[in-house]
This record gives C-alpha cells, sequence and structure tokens, in this order.
C-alpha cells in the first residue's frame, strides 16, 4: 500500500513546522490567501498550532505516500466527539485515495464510543463543504470569527461512509 501514517512526535515538532506549513500555505493560497507574507503567516501559525499540540487530547498524524510526506491531519477527542480540525494533503496527492486510506487507518486508532463528528471548513473552500456534507455532517453554524462554517454529524455515520 504506498499510504502510510504516524503520530508526529510533539517532542519534536520544530523540525517539522516548515514542511507542514509549507503544505497549508500552498493550500490557503489557492483558497484563502490571507495577503500577508510567508514570514508572517508561519509566525501566526507556529502561534497557533505549537500551543495547540501541547493539549493531550489533540493529536497530528503525518501522511506519506510512498515514503514521501504528502500531507497531515491535526484532530482532537473531546469525550465522544471527534473534531476534525486541520487535514492538508499537497495537490499532486489529492485524488489519490489517501484522504480514505487515513480514516480507514483513523477508525483503528480513535478510542471506541465515539457518537458526533465536528469540523470546520472555510466559507470559500467549496471542495472541504463538500466533502464533509458527502460524509454526513451538516451546517450546524460559524465559527467566532464568521471566516468558516462549522459541521457536525453522526460519527458513525461518517464511518459508514469511508469504510
Amino acid at each position: 500500500m504506498p499510504a502510510t501514517f504516524s503520530f508526529a512526535p510533539k517532542n519534536a515538532l520544530d523540525a517539522l513546522l516548515p514542511q507542514l506549513f509549507s503544505i497549508l500555505r500552498t493550500n490557503m493560497t489557492a483558497i484563502a490567501p490571507t495577503g500577508d507574507s510567508y514570514e508572517e503567516d508561519l509566525a501566526l501559525w507556529k502561534a497557533y498550532i505549537l500551543p495547540a499540540l501541547g493539549d493531550k487530547d489533540r493529536q497530528l498524524v503525518l501522511l506519506h505516500w510512498e515514503g514521501q510526506l504528502a500531507g497531515y491531519f491535526q484532530y482532537a477527542v473531546h469525550g465522544d466527539t471527534l473534531m476534525m480540525e486541520e487535514i492538508q494533503i499537497k495537490p499532486e496527492y489529492q485524488g489519490t485515495g489517501l484522504f480514505r486510506s487515513l480514516y480507514q487507518w483513523l477508525a483503528k486508532e480513535l478510542p471506541a464510543g465515539l457518537a458526533r463528528a465536528e469540523a470546520y471548513a472555510h466559507k470559500s473552500n467549496q471542495k472541504s463543504q463538500a466533502i464533509l456534507e458527502h460524509l454526513g455532517l451538516r451546517k450546524a453554524g460559524e465559527n467566532p470569527s464568521g471566516s468558516s462554517w462549522r459541521y457536525q454529524g453522526d460519527c458513525q455515520a461518517m464511518w459508514k461512509v469511508l469504510l
């Protein structure tokens, strides 16, 4: 199988962050450019992600395709809810089955008994919105800044679509 997944070591994130940010920046430049410099965007992202990953319930999964870093997925589990926080896949690996393979792997790694799934999708990111709706999640509001839609749904129904 060309796809492999692993949890990022939280104690070695500094070396990994530039690679991950490069993937994010490429995707966001196409979807929702900030207008800020690379350095400004990187500093803002680091200020968010480092404290966020300090949360014991939050994980960062590295996605590899034939040995190459192809993307990452950040999530948290809160009680019976899977919060899908960020998935970024390099454009050349989109449409390869990597996304579905990730969720098949995750189904074995996540705790049993998850009832709900939640995610956010930037309002200009039609592709992410369509994926979340395909997974059975529905719009349930907005984020505090109003830039993204908040989605919620039944975790077990989502697994049925993906597995």
